[in-house]
């Protein structure tokens, strides 16, 4: 198997400097790269063509509640699951067999609705089955990249991924148009094709994905080994924790509806503008990554992007105009892009390649139950206090409970890499 050495572009060093694009240099990456360019496209297109299709055939906002019940179910159910078989499995081999079966929903929904035999369930059904298999796919991918790239070279990669992400979010949902010129039932199938592109491009990667060491059998030992390797690696299990506890108390997005509403007096497109600027702080975030090139203190990084988050949280909560809410709202998604582009990257340096997958589920899985907790218990709390008092207060609790764990846990402040 070829050693991250191995790819490293022409001319790179393990200390040298890192350009914004360097990792595309590099050429498996470069075709992991431009693979998930249209896997991450289509699932996200699928998701607004599921919920603009549910709510054509119902008319009823609690079917939308449902459709969403359905993508998150399945990150709870296999997120664990995922990266034990990222774990066990030829990780290459693995991302080819997920791009497969991410056509299949795809098509099915695209034959019913051509036959016109489509019902509500069989949306419930495919978007539970392109969520699992989402589940499945991105453990070994993160594992995988480690293998595609130096380590100097690893946020810089990661980040690259998640610009990727977010490029997507705007892309996938502009492609829902296609129902008006195509149909429904071509729109499934042109979206089944946009898998194509990227099953070829992992096809023609040459690092092997094979496991390392001595291969294991599928048992329950495997997640049991996962859960006591995060908790000995105080790292990772600092970083964790932090993340859960900071979006359970300072999950934000569903209030911004009623800030924009009952706080900022703004209408629709107020609103529309309030819920895009994270997104727009997450591409600057992205962007200043990718310039700054190394950052030698992650463990710092970390907890200075989680405190600051906590910080824009209490702003959001206390802005009295709409203008410092925009800039608020764009602080939440920098600092938040910044600190999981950080917490990836040492996800996969400080886990040894045999755990590597098992490692980055129990991140995904960390990171799914604090948000749905976090949506829960805004809601909840909102409706007692108000949404402006929900954000201040969930902020002022986040800073402190980062200051206690970046204080007891002193490794993940002094770490470097």
């Amino acid at each position: 198997m070829p050693s991250p050495e191995a790819n490293q572009p022409e001319g790179g060093t393990e200390g040298g400097t890192v350009s914004a694009w360097a990792s595309l240099g590099i050429r498996d990456f470069r075709l992991l790269w431009f693979g998930s360019v249209f896997a991450t496209t289509a699932r996200e297109m699928r998701v607004v063509v599921n919920f603009y299709l549910v709510f054509e055939l119902t008319g009823d906002p609690l079917q939308l509640g449902l459709t969403g019940l359905f993508q998150a179910i399945p990150i709870m159910l296999f997120g664990l699951f995922g990266g034990a078989l990222a774990d066990l499995l030829d990780r290459r081999k693995l991302l080819m067999a997920t791009q497969v079966l991410g056509m299949i929903p795809a098509l099915a929904l695209g034959v019913l609705a051509m036959t016109g035999g489509i019902e509500v369930w069989h949306i419930f059904l495919a978007t539970f089955a392109t969520s699992a298999t989402s589940t499945l796919e991105f453990p070994a991918r993160m594992a995988y990249m480690v293998r595609l790239v130096p380590r100097s070279h690893l946020l810089n990669a990661i980040t690259l991924n998640s610009l990727l992400n977010q490029t997507a979010f705007f892309i996938g949902p502009a492609l829902t148009g296609l129902v008006v010129l195509v149909g429904v039932d071509g729109t499934f199938f042109f979206n089944a094709g946009l898998f194509v592109p990227g099953l070829l491009a992992i096809a023609m990667i040459r690092t092997s994905g094979a496991p390392e060491g001595e291969r294991q059998g599928a048992s329950l030992k495997m997640i049991v080994e996962g859960v006591r390797f995060i908790s000995r690696e105080k790292i990772l299990l600092s970083m964790l924790a932090m993340d859960f506890g900071v979006v359970m108390v300072g999950f934000f997005r569903p209030l911004l509806t009623v800030l924009a509403k009952d706080v900022f007096g703004v209408g629709a497109v107020g609103l529309g503008f309030l819920n895009a600027a994270p997104a727009v702080g997450s591409v600057l975030a992205s962007s200043t990554i990718l310039i700054r090139g190394r950052i030698r203190r992650q463990g710092a990084t970390f907890l200075t992007a989680v405190f600051l988050y906590s910080a824009s949280l209490s702003l959001l909560g206390t802005a009295p105009w709409y203008g410092l809410g925009l800039l608020a709202a764009g602080l939440l998604g920098y600092t938040d892009s910044i600190s999981v582009a950080v917490r990836q990257n040492l996800t996969q340096l400080v886990a040894p390649d045999a755990m590597r997958g098992r490692a980055t589920g129990f991140s995904v899985m960390s990171a799914s139950l604090g948000n749905a907790i976090g949506s829960m218990e805004a809601g909840f709390v909102a409706a007692i206090i108000g949404a402006a008092a929900t954000l201040t207060f969930g902020g002022v609790a986040a800073m402190v409970f980062v200051l206690a764990c970046g204080f007891g846990w002193k490794e993940l402040w002094r770490h470097r890499v």
